[in-house]
């Protein structure tokens, strides 16, 4: 059952683990699948209206471990299982490791507690297989027009917990449609031409670099799917390693803006006519018997 937090301005729910998504690819350990701020509602979904399937398809603030650096899969043979962090025990097939396969998935012990009608825990206990072994706690507490969303992994195993997470923030302010009304700002200058992809944004997205900031908008609103990949590495400035992004939405006077504890391990950009999802990824690292932390901050204001 989901979990509601609220405030004055801002009202969260949050999808507990097992109640609609069980893909093998997500996070199930507490999932912001809507925000509304001032009655406004500010997050979407992946795929576009008469295609989506909430059981294998990311929603809202869907945040995800180890897209590409999984953890523990070239280590074993086929048929066995390999951690997902806050997703399951995924079974190895005979092809390299790819995000969108749905692995046949083994669950996790979760648990989540309500504290107060702005703070709520949820917790994932992996048990241990092949070494690997590890307490993840997401931690989500709204303060005024912000909330933030506080991890911690806790390796209990004897072999390193290594990879990354970023949250797959699927924003649609207001549920109208994506384009020119809204405004993306990244606190980096940098050369498009060095991104790792490119796909589908000559004649739909415009860049206004700024000095140190860089501001993306549309031409018209998407009628494909649209990615920018590597865009955190491409900057011109290497010492400029601030972790946010900034959605000013002209329609709705909505601002919206995403501030990490962490440095960037990379940024991302995806989207569709009814979506913008910008992604800053985290790379972190814990040895047997350490813990990993760090957090997203996200704040509302509206003019």
């Amino acid at each position: 059952m989901s979990i509601k937090l609220k405030n004055e301005n801002l009202e969260l729910t949050i999808e507990t683990a097992g109640e609609k998504y069980t893909g093998s690819r997500f996070d199930w350990n507490g999932t912001v699948t809507q925000i509304k701020y001032k009655g406004i509602s500010v997050l979407s979904q992946e795929k576009k209206i008469f295609h989506r399937n909430p059981r294998i398809f990311g929603r809202g603030l869907h945040n995800e471990f180890g897209i590409k650096n999984v953890i523990g899969y070239d280590d074993i043979p086929v048929g066995e299982y390999f951690p997902k962090i806050g997703t399951g025990w995924l079974k190895k097939d005979d092809k390299p490791y790819f995000f969108f396969t749905q692995y046949k998935l083994d669950p996790l012990n979760f648990h989540a507690v309500k504290v107060s009608d702005t703070k709520a825990v949820f917790e994932c206990d992996s048990g241990e297989r092949n070494g690997y072994a590890y307490l993840y706690t997401k931690t989500i507490e709204l303060k005024g027009d912000t909330f933030t969303i506080d991890y911690k992994i806790e390796n209990k195993g004897s072999k390193p917990l290594a990879t990354t997470e970023y949250v797959h923030n699927f924003l649609l302010p207001g549920n109208r449609t994506n384009g020119p009304h809204l405004e993306l700002t990244l606190p980096w200058e940098y050369d498009q031409n060095n991104f790792s992809e490119n796909v589908k944004t000559e004649n739909l997205i415009r860049f206004q670099p700024n000095g140190e900031i860089t501001k993306i908008g549309f031409e018209k609103t998407p009628d494909v799917e649209f990615f920018m990949g590597g865009i955190f590495k491409s900057r011109k400035d290497t010492e400029n390693k601030k972790a946010f992004w900034i959605l000013k939405d002209s329609k709705s006077k909505l601002t919206v803006k995403e501030e990490d504890s962490f440095e960037p391990y990379n940024c991302d950009i995806w989207g569709h006519n009814k979506c913008i999802s910008p992604e800053l990824f985290t790379w972190f690292e814990a040895k047997p018997g350490e813990t990993a932390v760090w957090n997203r901050t996200y704040s509302f204001s509206k003019d």
